[in-house]
């Protein structure tokens, strides 16, 4: 009883945790986001197609491809790792002529060695409406070879794990019967490790030769450490020599064996990974005590009833109990990270396998309990009820391990659309004419530089009646500086009072000028409104120097970066140095730069630039304050190319 109520506390502090974590999954190696992004409209050809995705990809054993409406390829290269970001992968590119592009990928997830594909197009110089492929982004479906081979894997190793605890549990050491069932469990395991290899390996594409240099390799030598050792242990267990120690040996290899499994998992991709890794684990072992235990009692209570079958039966009737209980535990605290809502729960293919194995696991339980309460404290007169029961319990047991096997292979709900489960809030803005005749809403999603959707919503300032306009233009300026001419965007009514259209007006981070002309018939009104931006923070590397000043690094895109200083660094009177580079840190010739300096207390100033050389070298002089302050950095290179980006500095810290 001691021992159950001390499961029980452990069971409600893991649901407890699993509650309390943020629900975060890195979703296979699914993509996140991409450069140039799904559905933008580019003025020129991009050097290179990148891709960020949720969980590390292989780049051996991963690929990016670019082809036009004909099916022709402009990829220039092969896929690579983009710089020192594992989570990024590109393809380089031929200059593209004009016209739309579908981008294609296809990945094997470094961490759980899952495949996963998509597509979504591009166009330069076009909308990319005609690109032969719509996105999407899904991972490949599991193979009824995969399930089976996980299902042999999962049943081998837990043959092995209950038939050594029940043996030392219930007989004091492994009995012969006990040893060929170990043995039998350990075969088993080995061809569900190489069927759960072979079917990644065959599911990635990859030839046999290539097979060591890849993830799939390492997960190869990982997995087959432990059944080796399994195999060895059970071999000389058969032959009657050290059987505690070998037991012991075999019982410890098939939980190694489960942890390599559970670290090459969907676990492993979850956050935090050492967590869900150790409850994956954890789970599996239970099930091995648990389940493996009833198989390993079914075969020792064979024949006719004696005082020693009893023990053995009430014996593993409390060992069970604590393995259901720390089976249901790790099982709620995996499923909380895994399908996150109610929803997922009952409309997604994963959650509707969670509530079957949750069934089965309640019918196992319910199955228990009967031999628990009626059978196992009258054995050995009710050992034959008690065979029946197990029996049935192995049955409903090799179905939920059945339905594990084909979770492990399915993406979990929060996996598939990463944006959707992260949704950015939009850039708004409102305002009205001088003469209170209109009042105008101004929607921007997502509110980035680059392709934005513009919804306007036009009412009368003091009825509130929608307005139809004949004409709705939006006209986008970025105050004081001349390298971004301004932009007209017109609108077009989609219902009464509101107004769409989808552009990439907002080029660049900033905060933008917006007017909002609306015409009624020889009417016409004008509604200033102000967006700024809503930017990703950039990569910035820090470069310390002794007795000289900082130097930050800001990556602007994969070719092109600004190196940036001020002199002195401290509060005060300062010379704010930028130099725009290429990839190979060589300059690059800017036509026009701008930079404006943001301080603490909110003040804007744009500072006024001078060459110190011919090329990409701009000083300025600012005067900073104590604290972090902002400097917006925009620039067009010789060739018509612009540099946005910006960096937060503190003097002095």
């Amino acid at each position: 009883m001691k021992r159950l109520t001390l499961a029980g506390l452990a069971v409600l502090m893991l649901v407890g945790t699993a509650l309390a974590l943020p629900a975060r999954a890195s979703a296979h190696a699914l993509a996140q986001s991409s450069v140039p992004a799904d559905g933008a409209t580019l003025q020129s050809s991009p050097a290179d197609v990148t891709i960020t995705f949720g969980e590390t990809p292989d780049p051996s054993l991963s690929s990016i491809s670019v082809v036009d409406t004909s099916g022709t390829s402009w990829t220039a290269g092969p896929t690579v790792v983009n710089g020192a970001t594992s989570l990024q992968l590109r393809a380089p590119l031929k200059h593209l002529p004009r016209g739309s592009y579908t981008v294609t990928w296809r990945t094997v997830s470094a961490v759980d060695g899952h495949q996963a594909s998509g597509a979504f197009s591009f166009g330069v110089g076009v909308s990319p409406g005609s690109a032969k492929a719509t996105s999407s982004v899904a991972p490949t479906a599991p193979s009824p070879f995969a399930v089976v081979a996980r299902l042999l894997l999962f049943v081998g190793l837990i043959v092995v794990v209950g038939s050594v605890t029940l043996g030392f549990g219930a007989f004091g050491g492994p009995t012969p019967l006990l040893r060929r069932t170990i043995a039998a469990g350990a075969a088993v395991s080995l061809l569900g490790t190489a069927g759960v290899t072979g079917a990644q390996i065959s599911g990635a594409g990859v030839a046999l030769s290539g097979v060591l240099g890849s993830s799939l390799g390492r997960s190869l030598i990982l997995r087959g450490v432990p059944v080796l050792v399994l195999l060895v242990a059970t071999a000389f267990l058969l032959r009657g020599r050290w059987l505690r120690p070998l037991a012991l040996v075999a019982g410890v290899a098939a939980l190694g064996a489960m942890l390599v499994d559970a670290t090459n998992s969907h676990a492993a991709g979850e956050s935090p990974a050492t967590l869900n890794e150790f409850a994956q684990w954890l789970h599996i072992a239970a099930v091995g005590v648990w389940i493996g235990g009833l198989v390993a009692l079914l075969v020792s209570v064979m024949g006719a009833p004696s005082d020693q079958k009893a023990h053995a039966a009430r014996r593993f009737s409390k060992l069970a109990g604590i393995g259901l209980l720390v089976v249901a535990a790790t099982g709620v605290f995996r499923a909380v990270i895994e399908v996150q809502t109610w929803g997922n729960l009952v409309g997604t293919a994963f959650g509707v396998l969670v509530l079957l194995k949750i069934g089965l696991i309640v019918i196992l339980a319910g199955l228990g309990a009967i031999n628990r309460y009626r059978n196992v404290p009258n054995v050995p007169r009710m050992l034959h009820a008690l065979r029946r029961v197990v029996t049935t319990e192995v049955i409903v047991a090799l179905g939920a391990l059945t339905v594990a096997a084909a979770l492990v292979n399915v993406a979990p709900p929060a996996e598939y659309a990463p944006a959707a489960a992260q949704a950015v809030q939009p850039v708004v803005a409102s305002g009205s004419d001088f003469g209170t005749t209109v009042k105008v809403h101004l929607t921007v999603s997502p509110g980035t530089a680059g392709l934005d959707t513009y919804t306007l919503t036009v009412n009368d300032y003091d009825s509130g009646q929608p307005v139809d306009a004949r004409r709705v233009e939006l006209t986008f300026t970025l105050p004081n500086q001349t390298i971004i001419a301004s932009s007209n965007l017109l609108l077009s009514r989609s219902a009464s009072g509101v107004y769409n259209a989808r552009a990439a007006n907002l080029a660049v981070d900033g905060t933008w000028n917006v007017v909002a002309l609306i015409e009624q018939g020889m009417q016409s009104v004008e509604v200033p409104l102000t967006l700024t931006t809503r930017s990703t923070p950039p990569v910035v590397t820090v470069t310390p120097f002794t007795g000289l000043p900082t130097l930050y690094t800001i990556h602007v895109t994969h070719e092109r970066s600004a190196q940036v200083y001020i002199d002195p660094d401290k509060p005060g009177a300062t010379e704010f140095h930028v130099t725009f580079l290429d990839a190979r840190g060589n300059e690059i010739p800017i036509a026009s730069a701008a930079v404006s300096d943001t301080a603490p207390g909110g003040s804007r100033m744009n500072l006024t630039l001078r060459r110190l050389d011919s090329i990409g070298h701009f000083v300025a002089d600012a005067n900073v304050r104590t604290g972090s302050s902002r400097f917006d950095i925009i620039a067009s290179t010789a060739s018509g190319e612009v540099l946005s980006t910006y960096i937060e500095l503190s003097p002095g810290s």
